[in-house]
């Protein structure tokens, strides 16, 4: 009886030991996630279908991709935890499954596939966000060009009585 504990404790550290590997070797991380919830009712849901379809044909396997009809009872739940109250609302998550970025209403095209990209993970490199400079990190708020102040140009501005 005793080699019986000792031989399943023994197995029980090896499979515990394998997970921890696991997740200091990133084997844990998947992809990012691209979350959307769309129904016919929306005014821009033609717009909006089409934005997500284009997405889904650049990025293909490199995101996964969730949709829900929104007018739909059976996407209550998925609404509820992810407190979606706009038709439509897109959900980006990082590849660790923290929501990193959410439209409400219908995005820019262009800014909705930049942000997308910059949470796919590259070969070798640093995500960066959309708006910045790969490898380097901007800190919100944070004027640009570095050093400017808004609000301190040459131009005064003046009240009016």
């Amino acid at each position: 009886m005793k080699r019986k504990s000792a031989a399943l404790l023994v197995i029980l550290c090896l499979v515990v030991s394998a997970a921890s590997f696991a997740v200091l070797a990133g084997c844990s991380q998947g992809k990012p996630q691209v979350i959307v919830f769309l129904g016919k009712s929306s005014k821009s849901y033609t717009d909006v279908n089409a934005m997500v379809a284009k997405a889904k044909k650049k990025f293909d396997a490199k995101v996964t991709w969730k949709v829900y009809d929104y007018d739909s009872a059976s996407s209550a739940s998925a609404k509820k935890k992810y407190y979606v109250s706009m038709n439509p609302t897109i959900i980006i998550t990082n590849a660790q499954g923290q929501i990193k970025q959410t439209y409400m209403g219908k995005p820019m095209e262009e800014e909705l596939l930049m942000t997308i990209e910059s949470f796919i993970p590259s070969s070798g490199g640093k995500t960066t966000t959309p708006t910045s400079v790969p490898n380097s990190t901007k800190i919100p708020g944070t004027p640009y060009p570095a050093g400017s102040t808004p609000g301190t140009g040459p131009v005064q501005i003046q009240t009016v009585p």
